[in-house]
């Protein structure tokens, strides 16, 4: 679950990553697993988003445990095409007949599905308990999604055509023919809730060995939270839920009562609304 365009959104997004989580590790605390692990985000570090703030919580909620099983997590960077993404949607468009549409201001890291799935058995078979790994990427390697998206046409045979406005990129996608070598593009400057201008791995706080494996760097300590405190905020956020007239807002007021660091900014936008 990533959006947060609507409170219902909202609330799938946070049962699906925090209450339903703490509902699974107390089922397996009667059962201790030799090995529990759990997959994060690089949009827990400093989170802006709801969904980077979940994720956060969820990785407090598990390290929580560590004194009762072994756990490990993994933050990392945007599975390239993976479904939901924008990327993914780029491909749908195209199916469908339809411009692309992309910031271009904003940086973001890739990896492909396989690579996810290396970091994930890395830090299954190598990951020591408490520990978070993540994919050792320099600045170097942030792509931009309108990169992404003339790429992804050129390798499909067209050209991007760059339209001024939506309506300019309708117009032409309404007329252009059968075998088009041109594909219209709108790319603008993300003005939606919950986009950092880029992507970080690891905050201030955090012991991070960046020498242990030559890819991956390793997050070995951070602050954790009892599983009271989380038990606690878990409470609190279900009965919010339990509230027919809650809104977005109050889930927003205690995600940053319980993360002092998430930065939230509502701009009443968000990707699904674009073109």
């Amino acid at each position: 679950m990533r959006s947060e365009k609507d409170r219902n959104s909202v609330q799938a997004l946070l049962e699906n990553n925090v209450v339903k989580a703490a509902g699974l590790l107390e089922l397996l605390a009667s059962r201790p697993p030799r090995h529990f692990f759990c997959v994060s985000t690089d949009k827990a570090a400093n989170p802006v988003n709801i969904m980077g703030a979940s994720k956060r919580i969820m990785e407090d909620l598990i390290m929580a445990y560590a004194d009762r099983f072994k756990v490990t997590t993994a933050r990392f960077a945007n599975v390239a095409f993976s479904n939901g993404s924008l990327p993914a949607g780029f491909v749908e468009r195209v199916m469908k007949r339809q411009p692309i549409a992309a910031p271009e201001d904003v940086l973001r890291y890739f990896v492909s599905p396989e690579e996810s799935g290396q970091i994930c058995l890395l830090a299954c078979v190598l990951g020591r308990n408490g520990e978070v790994f993540f994919p050792k990427l320099g600045e170097e390697k942030m792509m931009r999604f309108s990169t992404i998206a003339d790429r992804f046409l050129r390798c499909l045979g067209y050209e991007p055509r760059r339209c001024g406005s939506d309506e300019e990129a309708k117009r032409f996608a309404a007329t252009m023919p059968e075998d088009t070598r041109e594909w219209p593009v709108v790319y603008f400057s993300s003005d939606t809730t919950g986009e950092k201008d880029f992507e970080e791995f690891f905050v201030e706080g955090e012991s991070v060995d960046m020498a242990r494996f030559a890819a991956l760097g390793v997050i070995c300590e951070s602050c954790r939270r009892s599983a009271d405190e989380v038990r606690e905020f878990i409470g609190e956020l279900e009965g919010i839920f339990d509230n027919p007239g809650f809104t977005k807002e109050d889930i927003v007021k205690v995600l940053k009562e319980f993360l002092p660091n998430f930065e939230h900014e509502e701009k009443g936008k968000n990707l699904d609304q674009k073109m």
